[in-house]
C-alpha cells in the first residue's frame, strides 16, 4: 500500500474509487462515502414511497453530517464509537405537502431505508480471512 492509499472495486457497470485528500484525492473518503451512501438510500426510498403514496415529488435534497470520533479513529482509547458519534440526516422536500406532512413522510422513509435501518438497529457483521 505504501503511500497509495487508494481503494478500487467495480460494482456492476460502475468503478468506485475511495482514497484519502492527503494521499492523492483520487476519490472521497470512505467515511465521506458511507454518508453518501445514506443520504443516496433516503433519496431513493423518498422517489419509491412518494409514488406508492400518489402525491409528486418535485425533488429532495438530502444532506448527511456526521460527527467523527477522532479518538477512536486514531486508537485511542475512548468511550464513544470508533466511528460516528452522531449523524444528523436534513431533508428539504419539495413536495405540496404541509411541515407536519413532510416530516411524517421523512421519519416513514427512515424507517424504509435499508441503510438507516442498518444504522438504528446494527446487523450481525462478522470477518474473517478470504
Amino acid at each position: 500500500m505504501a503511500n497509495n492509499w487508494q481503494v478500487s472495486a467495480q460494482i456492476g457497470n460502475h468503478k468506485l474509487i475511495i482514497d484519502q485528500e492527503a494521499a492523492g484525492d483520487a476519490g472521497p473518503n470512505p467515511l465521506d462515502t458511507f454518508l453518501f451512501s445514506l443520504a443516496g438510500c433516503v433519496s431513493t426510498i423518498a422517489k419509491m414511497v412518494a409514488r406508492e403514496q400518489g402525491f409528486v415529488l418535485n425533488g429532495i435534497n438530502v444532506e448527511v453530517e456526521g460527527t467523527i470520533n477522532p479518538a477512536g479513529l486514531a486508537g485511542r482509547p475512548s468511550e464513544d464509537p470508533v466511528g460516528f458519534k452522531h449523524i444528523d440526516i436534513k431533508a428539504d422536500i419539495n413536495a405540496d405537502l404541509n411541515d407536519q406532512q413532510k416530516l411524517a413522510f421523512l421519519e416513514l422513509v427512515c424507517k424504509r431505508c435499508p441503510a438507516h435501518d442498518n444504522l438504528c438497529r446494527a446487523s450481525l457483521l462478522d470477518h474473517q480471512l478470504s
